[in-house]
């Protein structure tokens, strides 16, 4: 009997691990070429795989729930197949469309010649972070990276051409991070990327080494969107340590009319002098209207009631959604902010508990699932500590959280 019990173990454990499995061939989208190696991977996981010589490939135990099996090769469009639990196994012929195609039509800008010279510390910093971890965070391949600055739109966007090789031995991973988009405005100073990230344990046989890896993981999975993701599922914000309250902003209805009441003066004087230098008298008034320019052009307001997760989080067709108006104030009270990011800010006062404002920009329901993972990622915007910290070097993998199960 026991020997028969052992057995019925293993046939489930084999049976569960045939069904988290994702296979298929790669092949050119016209032609029906097969394509080797290819990366296939599950973004944000562990799970990784190339196909082989005859465009196959096979991946088992991929994690369940909402995910992206996305698949790059050079030369060609990146391609990402969104799944969930209820879809696997699943058996695929993925055809892929060349890139030459795909930018015929577009117009894109000169590479700039001194690009990494001009931009490379600026797109580190904002890729990979400023925080404590970065300065164990490298960027093995900066060389495939393209700069394109267009000086009439004031926007910087890099492209690569290879997926972008990061070596992380502060966490102890390798990422290779497929780079979709990267654009910075200098007129509104927004930043967006967007790619897709595999990961890969450093290896090792020093436990120390281990042990540090793990202390450090820990620390960055506290706090973080992931863990205030998983707070919001499990309905345990308090007890991880978050504060949510509602932000509300009000416009600065003075500086817009003193705003307007300066540009009709400057339009008058220029008409008047006739295209000769203008000067604008300094007085009282110049004064009062220079201190009132100087004001944010909208004043947020914290409003004192605490939220709970339920009044931001709904259950539909077995998942969880978020949504919100306006903006969330989130605290994080288990940990102060780093002292990088007080002085990223040019303040000089001590460390506070983590702060972050985020906002839904196209007030748009982002599913959540009971690791964190949420989608769609790039309707989910923050300002504040997470919009310093939430970069490639604090990131971990979607694998990470199943620690907590």
């Amino acid at each position: 009997m026991r020997y028969f019990f052992i057995y019925c173990l293993l046939f489930i454990a084999a049976r569960a691990a045939s069904q988290n499995n994702i296979k298929g061939k790669v092949v050119h989208e016209t032609s029906g070429e097969v394509i080797a190696n290819a990366s296939i991977f599950v973004n944000g996981s562990t799970k990784g795989t190339i196909s082989k010589p005859d465009g196959s490939f096979e991946l088992n135990g991929v994690p369940a729930g909402n995910h992206e099996l996305v698949v790059s090769c050079v030369g060609y469009a990146t391609l990402v197949l969104p799944y969930t639990a209820s879809d696997l196994p699943l058996n695929l012929v993925v055809q892929m469309k060349p890139k030459v195609a795909e930018l015929a039509t577009v117009v894109v800008e000169p590479d700039a010649k001194d690009g990494w010279q001009r931009w490379g510390k600026f797109f580190t910093e904002s890729f990979i972070g400023t925080t404590y971890f970065s300065e164990d965070c490298k960027l093995k391949n900066p060389e495939v990276l393209r700069f394109k600055f267009s000086r009439k739109t004031n926007i910087l966007r890099v492209v690569a051409t290879e997926p972008l090789i990061i070596e992380n031995k502060a966490l102890g991973y390798t990422i290779k991070y497929q780079l979709e988009e990267f654009s910075f405005d200098h007129n509104s100073r927004m930043l967006i990327y967007l790619g897709y990230a595999l990961f890969e344990d450093i290896p090792t046989n020093r436990d120390g080494l281990k042990r540090r890896w793990e202390a450090n993981r820990e620390k960055a999975w506290n706090g973080s969107i992931q863990h205030f993701m998983r707070s919001l599922y499990l309905n345990t914000l308090a007890e991880d340590g978050f504060e949510v309250k509602r932000l509300i902003k009000t416009p600065n209805v003075e500086k817009a009319r003193v705003r307007e009441v300066m540009q009709a003066r400057v339009k008058a004087l220029r008409a008047a002098s006739g295209g000769a230098p203008i000067r604008i008298d300094r007085g009282d008034s110049a004064d009062y209207y220079n201190r009132i320019l100087k004001q944010p052009d909208e004043y947020e307001t914290v409003l004192p009631a605490l939220l709970t997760a339920d009044s931001v989080i709904v259950a539909a067709n077995n998942e969880k959604l978020l949504f919100f108006l306006d903006y969330l104030y989130v605290t994080y009270k288990k940990e102060k902010e780093e002292k990088e990011y007080v002085a990223f800010n040019l303040e000089r006062r001590e460390p506070y508990h983590q702060r972050s404002t985020v906002f839904l920009p196209n007030l748009t329901s982002l599913i959540i699932d009971s690791k964190g993972n949420y989608s769609p990622v790039q309707e989910f915007v923050s300002y504040g500590y997470w919009a310093w910290s939430e970069k490639i070097s604090t990131m971990l993998p979607l694998d990470y959280a199943q620690k907590f199960e």
